[in-house]
């Protein structure tokens, strides 16, 4: 694009006048303007002497009266040049830069803050001789007494920016002592801007000239009159503690602290706000260098904030409020910041105190404050809460188990609450499961409570319009078996995701029951559970009347490749999803045909032999009887793919060096190994065929394929979906976290299949006869005969 053609399209875009109008606007020649000054990049990449010479004269001409929407667009492309380095840094210099700082003492506050900000872009990427020669002079220029408040804040940004190019020597003699005279300022805007430059000059100097050349001004800041510079010498002696020698902050910035601290408390100011804001930074600066004493300080000054404004409190400390509580407000706006930000930094309080797997610590120290911090009546607050629960719990360690209640709690939250607990709840319940809250190994009442707690909270989800938190707390679920006993899950976890799979609307949703369902079904250790989950998956899914019933099936299948191993999949699953290739629906159809390629190179003769045998026998009846357009042009493309795959053959003997793919399906069936053997050590069921070391692969023994009948017991053998736990209606059934007695009546369990199923319900009488579960009793469980002892 030469600008010839972009004078031709100029022209080209304005319209002619009609008949008594009269000339107004230009607007045709400012959208010719806008248009070249965003094409100038492009103009200096194809024909630089000729965009320097005719084009780049004629911006600069028209830039002092232009618009402020050309000043923002130029502002922007002139940083762009430099960034991408379009010309030359001396071309630059005498070309752009030049006009760069006349532009910023623009009348318009508008334009001239866009330039200002480019013109501290382009700091960064100059030489520093040339911010020397060119930039240093207007700022300090701009910096003395006798200009206005607007100019010399220009100049106080400008200072703390060219302080990160200069030397030590340089920063003493040329700009130190601006710096010290801006500092005495008589405006406070002044004063608060140079302020909040002082640690980018720490940065640039020496540790040993940091305290006679910036601490004293730096005390004197922080004690200044105005609040708003106090605001934000908080947030410079933060910034600035890294470059700070230990005994300047010892003897200077601790004191200092103190004091700002308690005169921001006794005025409960926008100061105090800023200090809750940053007390966990703060803290963690300072945890090297301060004393117990001093610790135990910092300690209850938190807690002190984080209380302020609670109506407990309150009616402590103001006598009035007991009989004035509309005089005497129970919250200010400083109040709830304060304790925002309290609850924002309480995972680093946490580690502040050094409480790692420390119990007593913590139940001493801390415990109420985020007792108070997780049931605030803010729910922002419990929101910000709820997003450092994860946190808190790593940092605790083994200590944790004492946040169960907060959990619970938290998880009967409302859905903003739920919305910062969600993300990472899965990772809290394994922190929580490592430091022995409870385990998949055995049944108590804590696992009740919290598995309680996660269906309420699941359908308390499901009931508002955020499909996308829905879809997240259903795969958070899948970090149960790691947590709970299978048994638990399989009884009360397993209905609410089949009916999530059938009832969801929105298709992630539907996805993330499917996926967790599928997690279920690799960790559960019963065999007659597995077999049940598997025949309800294929009576409800894979025979469903329902295409997209059926559709899911092939997605749930592309999800099973990645979670279990070669040998699992080959067995339950490859088979099933291969039939669908003969669907009636094209979708269906062609959701299979794209999956053959994966689907063979899975295979390995000659023990896929069958496997393999069945494949092809698809693809030629698609290759014949195929109508669909989309299916036929989507099987050519595979039929090319499948040419390309070479089935693996077993090797005996010296086996070639094994690939990530190879070694990551044999961690999966090792695993899958492993929690079968789990049935077997208990003497249930006991594991046939033995590990060939000398082979690639691992073979096991095929179980023989279940009958229709067998199947149909399986499927009778699953929970149905109780309306008390898995619909809409369940959590009104639970009052203050525990069933009401009526619902606790009507709750069925699974047959006993097994010795562990009747280990299981021997745990839940135990637990009601030592009136464990609250309001339940032995009583209200109606637990049907062992069918096998019948």
């Amino acid at each position: 694009m030469s600008w010839t053609l972009l004078q031709k399209e100029g022209h080209e875009t304005q319209t002619p006048l009609e008949a008594g109008e009269a000339p107004c606007e230009p607007v045709g020649e400012e959208v010719q303007r806008l248009n070249v000054i965003h094409s100038l990049p492009f103009l200096l990449t194809a024909e630089e002497p000729q965009c320097m010479q005719r084009i780049l004269p004629k911006v600069q001409q028209g830039l002092p009266s232009a618009s402020a929407e050309f000043h923002l667009a130029a502002s922007s492309t002139f940083l762009t040049i430099l960034e991408k380095k379009l010309v030359h840094p001396r071309t630059f210099t005498q070309t752009f830069l030049q006009g760069i700082l006349s532009s910023i003492d623009s009348r318009d506050p508008v334009v001239a803050s866009a330039w200002l900000e480019t013109l501290l872009d382009v700091i960064d990427l100059l030489p520093a001789t040339v911010v020397k020669s060119d930039i240093l002079p207007v700022a300090i220029a701009k910096g003395q007494i006798a200009q206005p408040v607007s100019t010399r804040l220009t100049a106080c940004k400008l200072l703390g920016k060219i302080a990160t190019k200069f030397e030590p020597y340089m920063l003493k003699k040329e700009v130190l002592p601006l710096i010290h005279s801006l500092c005495q300022d008589v405006n406070y805007e002044v004063r608060a801007c140079i302020c909040s430059q002082l640690h980018y000059v720490a940065r640039s100097l020496d540790a040993e000239t940091v305290k006679p050349a910036l601490l004293p001004s730096l005390v004197e800041l922080a004690s200044d009159e105005e609040s708003h510079v106090r605001l934000e010498a908080v947030e410079t002696i933060v910034n600035m503690l890294p470059t700070l020698q230990a005994d300047s902050v010892k003897f200077t910035i601790v004191p200092l602290v103190k004091k700002m601290c308690e005169q921001s408390l006794r005025a409960e100011d926008s100061v105090m706000v800023k200090i809750s804001e940053q007390f966990g930074k703060l803290c963690l600066g300072l945890e090297k260098l301060l004393t117990p004493q001093e610790k135990a300080w910092m300690l209850r000054h938190y807690q002190k904030m984080a209380e302020l404004g609670l109506p407990q409190v309150m009616k402590t400390n103001v006598p009035d409020y007991a009989m004035m509580p509309d005089v005497v407000p129970a919250n200010t706006d400083n109040h709830i910041a304060c304790r925002h930000n309290c609850a924002y930094n309480f995972p680093a309080i946490t580690a502040f105190c050094g409480t790692a797997g420390k119990m007593d610590n913590f139940s001493q120290q801390l415990y109420s404050t985020f007792r108070d911090l997780a049931c605030d009546p803010y729910f922002m607050i419990r929101h910000t809460v709820a997003c450092g629960l994860y946190e808190i719990a790593g940092i605790l360690g083994s200590a944790s188990s004492v946040l169960k209640p907060e959990l619970i709690t938290l998880l009967k939250d409302d859905a903003e609450v739920l919305q910062g607990l969600v993300p990472h709840l899965g990772q809290t319940l394994l922190l929580l499961s490592k430091a022995g809250t409870f385990s998949p190994d055995f049944m108590d009442n804590t696992v009740l409570n919290i598995g309680r707690a996660l269906i309420k909270c699941e359908a308390e989800i499901s009931m508002t319009t955020n499909w996308r938190l829905h879809a997240e707390i259903l795969g958070q679920l899948e970090y149960l078996p790691h947590c709970m006993p299978s048994d638990f899950i399989y009884s009360h976890f397993i209905p609410i995701i089949f009916h999530r799979i059938h009832a969801a609307r929105p298709v992630p949703c539907r996805m993330a029951a499917a996926r967790t369902m599928l997690v279920f079904l690799r960790y559960n250790v019963k065999e007659t559970q597995k077999n049940a989950i598997r025949a309800r998956i294929d009576t409800d899914l894979r025979n469903n009347d329902s295409c997209y019933k059926r559709l899911l099936y092939v997605k749930m299948c592309a999800t099973a490749m990645d979670l279990f191993s070669k040998h699992y999949f080959k067995e339950y699953f490859f088979m099933p999803l291969i039939d669908l290739a003969d669907d009636q629906v094209p979708n269906i159809r062609l959701t299979v045909v794209m999956m053959f390629p994966k689907l063979k190179s899975m295979l390995c003769l000659p023990g896929d032999h069958k496997l393999l045998t069945s494949l092809e026998a698809h693809i030629r009846n698609l290759s014949i009887n195929e109508k669909d357009r989309d299916v036929k042009a989507q099987l050519n493309l595979t039929i090319e793919a499948l040419d390309a795959i070479e089935v693996q053959v077993e090797v005996i003997g010296s086996q070639p060096p094994a690939s990530k793919e190879d070694i990551e399906d044999q961690r999966k069936a090792d695993e899958e190994t492993k929690l079968s053997g789990i049935v077997s050590a208990l003497g249930k069921r006991k594991f046939v065929g033995q590990t060939d070391l000398k082979r690639r692969f691992i073979e096991f023994k095929s179980p023989p394929v279940p009958s229709v009948a067998e199947k149909k017991n399986y499927s009778s053998n699953i929970p149905t979906s109780s309306p008390i736990r898995t619909s809409l209606q369940h959590p009104t059934t639970f009052f203050g976290g525990v069933p009401h007695k009526s619902a606790m009546q009507s709750w069925q369990f699974a047959p006993a299949t097994n010795d562990i199923s009747q280990q299981a319900q021997k745990t839940y009488i135990c637990l009601a006869k030592h009136n464990k579960l609250g309001c339940c009793s032995a009583s209200h469980f109606e637990f049907p005969q062992n069918p096998s002892s019948g």
